[in-house]
């Protein structure tokens, strides 16, 4: 299954919509509430019980039509089993009462920002309305990273992209269910030559027409990454687009696998500035690079760099 089905789009009958729309702002006052609970009565329930609590705030969700929101709240059962937890869960509670208020006063929303709030509420846009009215950009586009993540029997394949000339990053996913097979015609370290059509986001992006530039495993070129510095700067920027942004492609030039003070894995650009990396096997990073400067690929998130791909001026393309 390619792209998101469409059957929860819009809807074409508008009092089949409104009536989603009240059952999503009931769903969500409802979260409203139970997030201030949460505040109210401190972080121990969370730690106590985070998949029952987690879970039954999702069900309701699921009950409201809400459910990419669900999902997400879904997922704060996993935050107690981190480092520095507390912290984390009281961030993730603020984005989502902020995506709670951001919704209730939509109306008040740039037509950009409003669209994107539906989308993280799980509203979902008709691959042929992105297609019809998307914005298109024609490149030659290095697929500069591929993961798969699996959640409620469905199996999610996210493909990063660079435009070799515009810089620009985009996201194409494909889903499927658990066991059964995923897009697989995006070959990592390919170049693709390809128009996409961007939903509101940006980011996320459709196959609009394709022309394969480099064939099956065959890699090409390492795309131009940027600095630490450049990358900060980069998400920060998307941030101010989309505040509820979780993984940002990361291109990094010259930077090489390193350690801090207390032996925890980074990588260090020509300027001396570092990243965490978050990787349960940092080795191999270490041991095709052999410690000198490389072009990185990964995904950045809150909690860090995920490395995904490596370009090594002898070794070529290495996925990790």
């Amino acid at each position: 299954m390619s792209e998101a089905s469409n059957a929860g789009g819009r809807g074409r009958d508008p009092k089949t919509a409104e009536r989603r729309e009240r059952r999503v702002g009931d769903g969500l006052a409802e979260l409203d509430q139970w997030l201030r609970d949460q505040v109210a009565q401190g972080l121990a329930r969370a730690e106590r019980a985070p998949y029952r609590l987690c879970d039954d705030a999702s069900r309701r969700l699921v009950d409201a039509s809400a459910g990419a929101l669900a999902g997400q709240v879904k997922a704060l059962a996993a935050v107690p089993r981190r480092a520095g937890w507390p912290d984390r869960l009281l961030a993730e509670y603020a984005l989502l009462r902020l995506l709670v208020r951001a919704y209730q006063g939509r109306a008040e929303l740039p037509p950009r920002l409003r669209e994107i709030v539906r989308a993280r509420i799980g509203f979902t846009v008709p691959q042929d309305d992105v297609l019809a009215r998307g914005e298109r950009v024609r490149d030659t586009w290095c697929v500069v990273g591929s993961r798969d993540s699996t959640a409620d029997q469905l199996t999610t394949r996210r493909v990063w992209l660079r435009g070799m000339s515009s810089g620009r990053p985009a996201l194409v996913l494909s889903f499927a269910a658990r066991g059964r097979p995923l897009d697989a015609s995006f070959v990592v370290g390919a170049e693709v030559d390809a128009e996409l059509a961007f939903y509101s986001d940006g980011l996320r992006a459709l196959v609009a027409e394709r022309a394969e530039r480099a064939a099956t495993g065959v890699p090409g070129r390492a795309p131009e990454g940027t600095s630490v510095r450049g990358l900060l700067d980069e998400y920060a920027a998307a941030l101010a687009r989309d505040p509820w942004l979780d993984h940002w492609p990361a291109v990094l030039a010259r930077v090489r696998p390193a350690r801090d003070e207390r032996g925890d894995p980074h990588v260090l650009d020509a300027d001396g500035d570092a990243l965490p990396v978050r990787t349960g096997d940092p080795w191999r990073l270490l041991a095709v690079s052999g410690g000198a400067p490389v072009t990185l690929s990964g995904e950045w998130t809150p909690e860090g760099l995920r490395p995904l791909v490596l370009w090594h001026p002898e070794e070529g393309v290495v996925p990790l």
